[in-house]
């Protein structure tokens, strides 16, 4: 199983290729809310064309991120199990 720098095993891996030309930029904020809530503890109801404390979706939840060390996009580097 691959681990993160600090480790940690993921807790779902997103292929650039499991977004087929159908699915909506909604899937992918829900990726960063999803994370966002977890570190947090709570649960989020996304809605992409609301604000959220007047910044856009994008925003208010790369910076929930940031806040917990992440990276703003919700990217990490994974290395190799073996």
């Amino acid at each position: 199983m691959p681990f993160t720098e600090t480790g940690m095993t993921p807790d779902i891996i997103i292929n650039p290729h499991a977004f087929p030309s159908r699915m909506t930029i909604s899937m992918l904020i829900e990726s960063l809310a999803g994370k966002g809530g977890a570190l947090n503890g709570q649960y989020i109801d996304v809605k992409p064309f609301e604000k959220y404390e007047d910044d856009d979706v994008i925003d208010y939840f790369g910076k929930e991120l940031v806040k917990h060390g992440y990276n703003y996009y919700g990217n990490e580097t994974m290395y190799s199990g073996i």
